[in-house]
Parts: C-alpha cells; structure tokens; sequence
C-alpha cells in the first residue's frame, strides 16, 4: 500500500535521498582520487626506477667506453713508441752495415769478422720477414736484432784503424742470470772479466774457454739429451749419436713455438759469429797481429755477453 506523504515529509526525504547521494559520490570521487594517485605514485616510482636503470647503465656505457677508449689510446701510444723504436733500431743497424762496409781498412786479418757480421745481418733481415707469420718469432725479433746490432758493433770496433773510446757497459743481468745457474760459473765468468786486460797475454784463453763453458752449460741445462731425443726421434745427432747443438737449439725454439728455419738458422749463426771471435781474439794476444786495446776488449765483451744472455731468454 503507498504510503501518503505531506510535503514537509516529501521534501525531508528528498534532502536525506539527495545527502546520501551525495555522500556516495564523495566516497566514490574520494576511492577514485585515491586510486589515481596510488596509480599515479606507483607510475612515478616505476619511472623513477627505471630512469634510475637508464642511468647506471648509461653511466656504466660511459665507463666502459672511457676504459676502451683509455685502453685504445695507451695501446696506440704503445704502439706508436714500439714502431718508432723498431723504426730507429732497423736505421741504426742499417747504418751500421753501411759504415762497416764503407770501411777501408789496410788490413785483411778481420776479414772474416766483418763478413760474418754480413751474414748475422742477411740472416736476421730473413727472421723480421717471418715474423710477420709467427707470433712465436716475432716475440724474439728485438732479441735478434739487438745481437745483430752487436755483431756489427764489434765488427766495426775490430776493422776500424781510428783510436775507439770504451762504451759504456748497460748492466745485462748476466751475473744475476748466472749466479741462479751455477755459482762455479758466475765465478769463472767473473774470472775472465778480470782476466780481460789488455796487458794479459792469457786473457784469450781464460775467456774464451769460460764463455765456452757457459754456452755448453746453458744448452745442457736447458735441452737435455733425454728431453731433446723424447721430444725428436729425428734429432740432429753428433758423431757421438748424441744431440747436436742444432737440435737443442731446434728444441729450446719450439718450446716457444719459434723454431722456424729462419729463427733457427740464425740462432746458430749467431752463436759461430761469437765463436770466430775467440780464434780472432787468440790470434790477436799472442800471433803477429798485436794486442787489442781496451775499447776493443770491452766491444767483445759486450758481444759476448749479449750473446749468453740472448741464449738465456730462449732457454728460459
């Protein structure tokens, strides 16, 4: 049944209808303003974060360039340095060989010397064109070519005619290198640097048999017999059916994946280059061709000493 209401009722309920209605949408407007910026915070925090991502990892895209491009620039300094010294270093030489042929000297008696130090130059020219296939060459290039250079060196200090002042002598670490082998052998090399005077008529032979020991020594400390023949059935063999010095050679080289034709070819020449030297030195102390002079002592010794510490790098 309708229940009859007065205005004063009709226009009540109308005020409460209207309140409630608007309390409603007050809620409704108020959930929703909420859920906006709930969804509003959510948003910015994600953006936030993500703008965070962004930044460490354009920063760390940053770092990561900045040390490739560090690295890059102190590997081109590298090896610009490396090119200009290898570019210097092959002049030198080649001015070396070019003044030592240019010599014209009165004498014949270090013909051999000279021409030897040809040879040691032809052979090393063949070495720097294989190590542009052999990383394992090519890690000894600036090893040979400093023994090339040295070769020349004493040549050149042999032949000429013109009064020689003594070069400094570089420490090369050869008695540090010796002392760890054998003290017996740092003391005998120590010996002969005594000896090496040149008012000593014994000092060719007190020299040249300790450096002979020490060459010897090295190679059979380096490339034992067992070792060689274990790694080669094919070896080189001396009369003796012992390894040869090539094979121990050929040996040592492989090792450090250098044993090319080239590189072997010129780590025997450069070994006979230093071992002409001592028939040259004796003839020189005690034949009809005088003595040498100190500047001329100190460049064999220098050869010389080059020569066992450039063995020790490819035995070790």
């Amino acid at each position: 049944m309708t229940r009859r209401m007065t205005p004063q009722q009709y226009n009540a309920w109308v005020r409460r209808y209207n309140a409630e209605v608007d309390r409603v949408n007050r809620a409704n407007r108020q959930a929703q303003e909420k859920y906006v910026r709930e969804v509003n915070r959510e948003i910015d925090r994600i953006n936030r974060h993500n703008q965070q991502v962004v930044n460490d990892y354009n920063r760390a895209v940053r770092q990561h360039n900045q040390k490739n491009e560090a690295a890059v620039r102190k590997y081109n300094q590298a090896v610009n340095a490396h090119n200009a010294k290898v570019r210097q270093n092959r002049q030198a030489l080649a001015r070396q060989i070019a003044s030592l042929k240019s010599q014209t000297s009165t004498t014949t008696r270090y013909v051999e010397v000279r021409n030897s130090a040809y040879d040691v130059y032809d052979s090393f020219e063949r070495v720097e064109r294989a190590a542009q296939y052999s990383s394992g060459v090519s890690d000894l290039l600036e090893l040979t070519e400093k023994e090339a250079s040295n070769s020349a060196n004493v040549a050149e200090a042999l032949t000429s005619e013109a009064p020689l002042t003594p070069e400094q002598m570089d420490d090369s670490g050869i008695l540090e290198y010796l002392s760890g082998f054998s003290e017996d052998l740092c003391d005998r090399w120590k010996g002969a640097l005594y000896a090496l005077n040149p008012v000593n008529t014994d000092a060719a032979r007190h020299f040249c048999t300790s450096v002979r020991e020490i060459f010897t020594e090295i190679l059979e400390k380096w490339a034992d017999n067992a070792d060689v023949i274990a790694a080669d059935s094919n070896y080189d063999r001396t009369p003796n059916g012992t390894p040869s010095r090539r094979a121990k050679i050929r040996y040592l080289l492989k090792r450090k994946g250098a044993d090319s034709p080239e590189m072997l070819g010129f780590v025997e020449k450069d070994i006979d280059d230093i071992l002409q030297l001592f028939r040259v030195f004796n003839e020189a102390t005690h034949g009809a061709a005088g003595k040498h002079g100190f500047a001329k002592l100190q460049s064999i010794r220098q050869r010389v000493e080059g020569g066992i510490m450039f063995l020790a790098a490819i035995a070790l």
